[in-house]
């Protein structure tokens, strides 16, 4: 027999014992005890149905089947080597070469790394810029920019997300209005609730996200120093830890966002611990909220009620936003949303190492940027 015919003798082999093998299972399917059992009637078809039978898992379990004696050995043919006993080592060397060659990583750049959304990495040179102060205070607001001269949100000829540049915030075209209807606050405490519940779901427990409930009074007082923002708690009337500060702000930038309902700021504000202020507050705020904390950031859906109180003079400017009646003991009610920085000192940290390095060493900044923003994209 020459040596092509020996290549070819394990194929026909192997075709001859795949016709022999059909046979007998068609015969044992037609007579197997499962095939003669009546349907059941009004039975649902949910089931879906199983993956296809490979092969060598077939011929696997009729080898454990004859072994254990469920199916009588049979004799193979004169001349022919029983291809169960071949096929079924055969296969898995193909299948491990197949993994072996196939690509375990790939890159989706030509020049192999993500390129920075621009968005995050404006917000981020921003920050870093004005980040360098141990009472620092970072946090994003939702809300709408409004034109001065309609009444309405801003028109611009963009589809997507823009940041503003601070010079159309100085000509006083536009101003940022953090309220929002109460339809809207009831929505996100909603969706903020059923996301709490799935956190805390699949989360690991030293993860698990914190849910604060609180009623609290803020009281605003004027000096020479500046204004002090003296913060009680509604039930006890005693102050707050860290609640006596002075604020004071340092920076704001806008992003307007046409595909969203609302746009957002980001701010930097400076609080500084203070001594308990002297005389009466210009006015006071009264605020219920709920706060989500997830990592180092945390999330407060806040209803604000202002009310000026007698005999006090309107407030400032800086706190145009919660718009109280002047002269009136009127309350005024909104409904805001943002998202803060629990610790910013990790910001400030990553923010030293890029300095130190003069950029050669890795940081984290702009990831930790990153998640500060996508937790506001989260929400709109």
């Amino acid at each position: 027999m020459s040596e092509q015919d020996t290549r070819k003798r394990p194929l026909e082999d192997q075709e001859g014992q795949q016709a022999d093998e059909a046979q007998p299972s068609a015969a044992a399917s037609a007579d197997s005890p499962s095939a003669k059992k009546p349907r059941l009637e009004n039975q649902e078809s949910s089931i879906t149905n199983p993956a296809p039978f490979h092969p060598a898992a077939r011929e696997g379990a009729i080898i454990q089947a004859r072994e254990s004696g469920s199916i009588p050995q049979e004799a193979p043919p004169n001349g022919e080597r029983p291809a169960v006993e071949s096929r079924p080592q055969q296969r898995p060397p193909q299948q491990q070469q197949q993994i072996q060659r196939s690509p375990t990583r790939r890159d989706h750049a030509f020049f192999g790394t993500d390129v920075l959304d621009d968005v995050v990495r404006t917000i981020g040179d921003f920050l870093f810029e004005h980040c360098n102060n141990a009472h620092v205070e970072i946090e994003a607001k939702l809300g709408v920019l409004l034109d001065k001269s309609t009444g309405r949100r801003i028109q611009m000829p963009v589809r997507n997300e823009v940041v503003l540049s601070s010079q159309g915030r100085s000509s006083n075209w536009y101003r940022f209005s953090s309220d929002m209807t109460l339809e809207q606050h009831a929505h996100f405490n909603a969706i903020l609730n059923n996301r709490l519940v799935q956190l805390q779901r699949i989360e690991p427990k030293e993860r698990h996200e914190r849910y604060e409930h609180t009623y609290e009074i803020d009281q605003f007082f004027s000096s020479a120093q500046g204004k002090t923002r003296v913060t009680k708690d509604q039930k006890t009337n005693q102050v707050i830890p860290n609640g006596i500060v002075q604020k004071d702000r340092i920076a704001d930038i806008d992003v307007f966002s046409p595909r969203n309902p609302f746009d957002f700021r980001v701010s930097v504000n400076i609080e500084v611990p203070v001594p308990s202020p002297q005389g009466v507050p210009q006015f006071e705020r009264r605020k219920d909220r709920v706060s989500y904390r997830h990592n180092n950031f945390k999330i407060d859906l806040t209803q604000v009620k202002t009310a000026n109180t007698p005999n006090a003079n309107p407030p400032a400017h800086n706190f145009s936003q919660m718009r109280p009646q002047p002269n009136s003991n009127a309350l005024d009610v909104t409904h805001e949303l943002e998202v803060e920085f629990v610790n910013p000192a990790e910001l400030i940290r990553e923010r030293e190492i890029r300095i130190s390095s003069g950029g050669k060493q890795p940081d984290r900044f702009m990831d930790i940027v990153g998640h500060f923003i996508n937790n506001v994209r989260g929400l709109m």
